[in-house]
């Protein structure tokens, strides 16, 4: 039974086993083939603050899924992908130079300003702001959880692990005294949309590809 399996705050022993998931969860992304070594750091960025946090579901040692989310209040100097990127940036550098066909990834290209920004910053080409534009709009908005990440791996999808997920990372955002709850995903990605809605999220603005949505647990 689905509710008999609990969620576990993950630790960093076990990231080489959300890695493994995730790699099994999104096969082709990015993420996932620059290797299991920038994945484990990837994902280590949310043991890294007391804003970030990260919880799997495990049985007989092998994750179900896993969840990830950052507590944005202005706080942080950048936002999960900046963040993120720096945090892992020498890991990434290693993942490009063993696979430099990787550079040529969709990914990549379409991230080609975002990447060189996040580059110049990391080698102090460019001076940091004290806290980047986003950031400065959340000082100015209410605190929200954000939803980075979450996956399932695909032989234990259909039976409710991703409700549980779900669920979870609204009980801990309520923990933190956060209400108000936002995601994003790919706009043409329609069965992950009703999952969400079903779980009581809501359809917000388009950018580009992605759909923002949204969700007050109050």
């Amino acid at each position: 039974m689905t509710e008999s399996i609990p969620t576990q705050t993950t630790t960093a022993t076990q990231l080489p086993m959300l890695a493994r998931c995730h790699a099994r969860a999104f096969p082709r992304s990015l993420s996932s083939q620059m290797g299991k070594a920038y994945l484990i750091k990837m994902l280590s960025w949310y043991l890294s603050t007391d804003k970030t946090f990260l919880f799997h579901l495990e049985e007989n040692g092998q994750c179900l899924g896993y969840c990830g989310g950052m507590i944005s209040d202005g706080t942080l100097p950048t936002g999960s992908a900046s963040g993120m990127t720096q945090y892992s940036f020498r890991e990434a550098i290693q993942a490009f130079l063993l696979r430099p066909w990787l550079l040529l990834h969709p990914e990549v290209r379409k991230k080609y300003p975002f990447i060189w920004r996040n580059l110049w910053m990391k080698l102090g080409l460019k001076k940091k702001q004290q806290r980047s534009s986003a950031v400065q709009m959340q000082l100015k908005r209410e605190p929200q959880a954000g939803l980075v990440v979450i996956a399932v791996d695909p032989a234990f999808q259909g039976k409710g692990y991703g409700t549980v997920l779900l669920q979870e990372f609204e009980r801990r955002a309520v923990q933190y005294g956060i209400f108000k709850l936002q995601l994003s995903v790919r706009a043409d990605n329609a069965q992950a949309i009703r999952a969400y809605e079903r779980n009581g999220w809501h359809r917000g603005e388009q950018q580009g590809e992605s759909l923002m949505m949204w969700k007050d647990a109050r």
